[in-house]
């Protein structure tokens, strides 16, 4: 008997497993009415670490979830509001693919393809290696020596201090640093002498011109300035980020249920029931006044003295 049930059990087990098999390369994914799921593949094949993206604006607030494709290219949003969807896939060597319009309770597949280069590529890179591109001076240019030397301010007396300004207590304290439009010089600046009087314009420009141009007398708006120039030049010359950004691989507990055999539910332990009693006048042996207050009071005194307030 107990070998035929543990026979039965197999069988079922089995086909569990082929049904998601065959699932998986008949190319479905199952999803809820609150769901969206599907494919990213390229020319390539099936993407990996893909960011699947769903964007709508018929919500009170503009909403957006993402998520990330597992191993076989699939991924599932879970959890959606009614409503319509803006869906499109964006990864690391790719161009965003076709930007779809659905509701939830779909599959929908998407297409993106591979980058025609590294640039096209690098056009999504994350802003920070982009701007890790930005030139450091050199540890024996410190102390500053100010205008009349190499251009930094002699208030900064280390290479460090340089750093501590440039990636935290300055530009990036407010803003980023590295994405499109801030490594890039903007057409109504192209027209001065420099790199860096272009620069020095830009930062003046705007309600917080004055506070930019503080952050640049800090480090020494001469050094700084001539910095952030060559760093938007080179750029312009195509130079590009020397790493390009690994693509996300979360452990398994972290990846998406699209694939994942359901887990036995936990029973949740309740903790043992405590009757509180608050302390107030009453407790103390003052009487009620009021009937409320009397009723309070003897329901209290039973609990205190282990006897059932019904049997009074």
């Amino acid at each position: 008997m107990r070998t035929a049930g543990f026979l039965f059990f197999l069988s079922v087990v089995a086909a569990v497993i082929a049904g998601s098999l065959a699932a998986q390369q008949s190319g479905t994914v199952k999803v809820k009415s609150d769901e969206l799921g599907g494919i990213v593949s390229s020319a390539s094949g099936v993407e990996a670490g893909v960011w699947v993206i769903a964007e709508t604006t018929d919500l009170p607030t503009r909403y957006i979830k993402e998520v990330v494709t597992n191993d076989q290219g699939r991924y599932l949003i879970p959890s959606l509001p009614a409503a319509t969807y803006t869906v499109w896939a964006r990864g690391y060597g790719l161009v965003d693919s076709p930007k779809l319009q659905t509701r939830p309770g779909k599959q929908v597949d998407l297409k993106p393809s591979v980058a025609p280069d590294k640039k096209a590529a690098a056009q999504y890179y994350p802003a920070n290696y982009w701007y890790s591109m930005l030139a450091i001076p050199k540890e024996n240019e410190f102390p500053g020596t100010g205008p009349s030397g190499n251009g930094i301010s002699p208030n900064i007396k280390t290479q460090g201090q340089w750093l501590h300004l440039v990636k935290t207590d300055s530009c990036e304290s407010c803003h980023q640093l590295g994405n499109q439009y801030t490594r890039t010089i903007p057409e109504m600046f192209s027209n001065f002498d420099s790199p860096a009087k272009a620069w020095m314009r830009r930062v003046q420009s705007g309600q917080a011109g004055r506070a930019m141009v503080g952050g640049l007398n800090q480090l020494g708006p001469d050094r700084a300035t001539a910095e952030f120039g060559d760093w938007t030049t080179r750029i312009a010359h195509g130079e590009l980020p020397a790493e390009a950004p690994p693509r996300r691989r979360f452990p398994e507990e972290y990846r998406s249920e699209v694939d994942r055999a359901p887990r036995p539910r936990r029973r949740r332990r309740r903790p043992p029931r405590v009757h509180r009693i608050p302390l107030c006048c009453s407790c103390a042996g003052v009487r009620a006044r009021a009937p409320s207050d009397r009723a309070r009071y003897r329901r209290r005194t039973f609990l205190r003295s282990g006897r059932s307030a019904s049997k009074r």
